[in-house]
């Protein structure tokens, strides 16, 4: 037992236990058996065993480079696996559904290097005693359990306002007792471990990058081969085309399965797909918002390297260190004569890229400023519709009120899809690829929403409130009922609950731009 409580803390151990309890219950009951029967074929299928072998062997790499540089030993191991179950392989099945270019990575990485992260941390280190601990679990799950039913229906909202204290009242406490904890016993929370342990996360998702960057792509040429429906010779030939078109820009890759229709559904032969490809290349360089920052970002990123470089030229030409004691700046530096005019030329290198960087990260923010105007502009009718939508929006959909629906819903989502659809159709090439996507992803919700009542633009102007409240009562009246459920009313919850979600998503993609 005291093993255990050197490897876990009382937090980790409650969840073990109960996650062990309701797991050995489960796999007793029927509907576990057929999940089984099912999942674990598909778990260990060809392809499924080649993706462990190569993401075992890379995350074995990792650790042995950190093991190498001194940083990883078995007090980590606990955390390793922590991070590889509950955020590695999530994260590879988000990155498959998700990633689709660069922006995808570089969200990933800058929500995870955030200060919230610290103080989640700093929470998660200090937790009550074991049988605190074993109570605290079940009895935050079944209350966030309770709290998300009571989200669901305006008539459960003093149960949901309980519940909702309840959780606030409990993160309050959690928060005091460990600040509390942590100026007690600063020398048990600011120590060379626990710095490790915080650091580990970070740096196992900056090296293992490369191979959630490789599944995303894989993923993306598999989805490309399968539709390639030729004869051997042409389908290898095609396939070559395709990679070479391609490489390892993941962008492109997207670009290709979003045109599919105009790439490879009309190739009957690789020399089609050829001319094909040739001008999805030009249609490409003609987006201005994916190509109007290239240039920036380029200057930006060589700047960088360049920094790099120099202060890696100096370190090397003024010691005598290894490669592992470069890394581990396990070094001290000596100057000989013979060296002096290395380091001269490195001294100038290096003043030069620094300035040549400050340069150009003014040089890029001046052209993103400059861009963003721009682009201001242009969606202004879609900016202006989406901020009065999500100001609009109620906690619970008003479906039991068809004044208020009308008003605060379908005619601000008739807007979004006209606007939108303005938008797209005439500055589509002066978005991002993601702004566009955000944009008709919208779009198409609001399409779904405005179906339930009519279809097309001139059909829906023609409703006012009285005509709209008179052909909502209608519907819901001659509709099938059966208990909670209405079969005009019920969907149209879902549609608003979705339309809704999709607001506050483009909202926050959009966000820079207000």
């Amino acid at each position: 037992m005291d093993t255990i409580l050197e490897i876990f803390n009382n937090r980790e151990i409650a969840i073990g236990v109960w996650g062990i309890l309701v797991i050995s219950i489960l796999l007793f009951t029927k509907p576990a058996h057929e999940f089984l029967k099912t999942a674990l074929p598909i778990l260990f299928c060809k392809k499924f065993v080649v993706f462990y072998v190569v993401f075992i062997s890379f995350l074995v790499a990792v650790i042995g480079l950190l093991k190498w540089i001194n940083f990883w030993d078995i007090s980590l191991l606990k955390d390793t696996i922590f991070w590889v179950v509950f955020v590695e392989l999530p994260l590879f099945a988000k990155a498959i559904d998700k990633a689709k270019d660069h922006r995808f990575f570089f969200e990933l990485f800058k929500k995870n290097i955030k200060v919230i992260t610290l103080f989640e941390f700093l929470i998660d280190f200090w937790t009550f005693s074991l049988i605190a601990e074993i109570i605290l679990i079940p009895l935050t799950v079944i209350i966030s359990f309770l709290y998300a039913l009571s989200e669901k229906e305006k008539k459960h909202k003093p149960a949901k306002n309980f519940f909702n204290g309840l959780i606030t009242l409990w993160g309050i406490i959690i928060v005091i007792y460990a600040i509390y904890n942590t100026i007690s016993s600063p020398e048990t929370f600011f120590n060379k471990d626990v710095l490790k342990s915080f650091i580990l996360p970070i740096a196992l998702l900056i090296l293992n990058m490369p191979v959630v960057y490789g599944l995303s792509l894989y993923n993306g040429y598999e989805q490309l081969f399968i539709r390639i429906k030729d004869g051997a010779k042409q389908k290898l030939r095609m396939k070559l085309q395709l990679l070479f078109f391609c490489g390892i820009n993941l962008s492109k890759v997207t670009a290709v399965r979003k045109n599919i229709s105009n790439t490879l559904f009309v190739s009957l032969s690789a020399d089609d797909l050829k001319e094909n490809l040739k001008k999805l290349n030009h249609h490409l360089s003609m987006q201005i918002g994916d190509n109007y920052m290239k240039r920036s970002n380029y200057y930006l990123f060589a700047n960088i390297i360049a920094v790099i470089g120099s202060v890696i030229g100096l370190i090397l030409t003024n010691s005598d260190v290894s490669i592992k004691d470069l890394l581990t700046f396990n070094f001290s530096i000596v100057v000989p004569r013979m060296q002096d005019i290395l380091t001269y030329i490195f001294s100038v290198s290096l003043v030069m890229s620094i300035a040549l960087l400050i340069f150009s990260i003014g040089f890029r923010k001046k052209k993103n400023e400059e861009i963003s105007q721009v682009k201001k502009y242009a969606i202004f009718e879609f900016l202006y519709s989406l901020k009065r939508q999500k100001e609009q929006l109620q906690e619970y959909p008003p479906i039991d009120e068809p004044i208020s629906l009308f008003v605060n819903y379908m005619v601000i989502a008739n807007d979004i899809k006209i606007s939108a659809t303005k938008v797209l159709d005439a500055y589509g090439n002066l978005l991002n690829a993601w702004e566009r996507e955000s944009i008709e992803s919208l779009k198409f919700s609001a399409i779904a929403l405005l179906s339930n009542v009519t279809i097309g633009d001139k059909e829906f102007s023609e409703y006012d409130v009285t005509s709209f409240c008179e052909y909502y009562n209608g519907k819901v009246k001659t509709a099938i009922t059966n208990k909670d459920f209405n079969s005009f009313t019920s969907p149209m919850k879902i549609d608003i609950e979705k339309y809704s979600k999709k607001i506050e998503i483009t909202f926050e993609d959009f966000k820079y731009y207000y």
